[in-house]
């Protein structure tokens, strides 16, 4: 992201300037690079495109920008992320612009939920028929729990936010109308007549002067209200969707952990059943018969199976 500030406007009594957003997607290509490389680590979500409609809005560029920024400081902040070769030739110069990775990757979208498909919403429920040791599943359910009511948790506060902002802008232009009108309808030639008297124009001017800076502080309440409380809203509910998204991988992991169970639990069937087999045709034939052998080595392939799916789950 480059934040570049064109020629200046000037005015007689001050000069403006004002911050233009351009957005390159060379961060998609890192955040790709990254989470194919470090499977077991979560990644910060990535920050949504900006929307042209609202590039000049001051407001929604310093938002971005801050976003950005959070992404990269909660990289940063991981050691072994820095030091990775694509990380490196990230902040190389020989990264070029071209370099950009898959542009459907589910990003942070203030104050709207990522829409994905059901199957990546929600867990995956399983209560395993045989009894596994070391298997349990009560406090696994109640870890599941606990994620969706933090999820819940997280997504209320920022929709309560979004309610927020609305109320603060629709404060801040009531005190903007309203300090309009004061210096409309204050004005001395409505309270002290036309201002035909001598005497009384020193006391028209006072109060001309004193319903102009009362109008002023109605302006100035209004841009507190609508600029500054809006930003500190939007940054609080730009944190509270990371929070939020940033669950969606731990949902990854308990479903691969109860896939794993699934399939550990389908191997300890396939090794009973063998292993049945094999007593029957130990008794029926003998230990040293072929076909007895040849039993006893699929059960023990199976047992190998089963051991490796255990060191999955536990």
């Amino acid at each position: 992201m480059n934040l570049t500030v064109p020629e200046a406007a000037a005015t007689p009594d001050t000069i403006q300037f004002k911050l233009v957003y351009t957005d390159s997607e060379v961060k998609y290509w890192i955040y790709n690079r990254l989470s194919k490389a470090f499977l077991t680590i979560v990644l910060p979500p990535l920050p949504e495109k900006p929307l042209t409609s609202q590039i000049d809005d001051q407001d929604y560029v310093e938002r971005k920008r801050l976003q950005v920024e959070r992404f990269f400081k909660k990289l940063t902040s991981r050691a072994e992320l820095v030091n990775q070769q694509d990380f490196v030739h990230f902040l190389s110069s020989d990264m070029t612009p071209t370099e950009v990775g898959p542009l459907t990757t589910g990003v942070l979208s203030f104050l709207r939920f990522n829409k994905k498909p059901n199957a990546d919403k929600g867990f995956k429920s399983y209560k395993a028929s045989e009894l596994i040791e070391g298997n349990d599943q009560d406090t696994f359910h109640k870890h599941q729990i606990y994620i969706l009511l933090q999820e819940t948790y997280f997504g209320s506060i920022a929709e309560s936010l979004n309610q927020l902002i609305q109320v603060r802008e629709c404060l801040g232009d009531a005190l903007i109308q309203m300090g309009d009108l004061i210096i409309e309808t204050t004005q001395s030639k409505y309270r002290l007549g036309p201002g035909a008297k001598p005497e009384a124009r020193d006391l028209q001017r006072n109060l001309d002067k004193r319903m102009q800076i009362f109008g002023l502080l109605m302006d100035e309440l209004g841009f507190i209200f609508t600029r500054q409380g809006k930003e500190e809203n939007m940054k609080f509910g730009d944190v509270m969707i990371e929070y939020k998204n940033s669950l969606d991988p731990l949902k990854v992991v308990f479903n691969t952990r109860t896939a794993s169970l699934m399939d550990y639990v389908e191997h300890l069937k396939i090794r009973n059943k063998k292993r049945d087999r094999a007593d029957k045709s130990k008794l029926r034939l003998g230990l040293n018969h072929p076909e007895v052998k040849q039993v006893i080595a699929e059960e023990i392939e199976v047992k190998d199976r089963i051991t490796k799916s255990l060191s999955k789950i536990t």
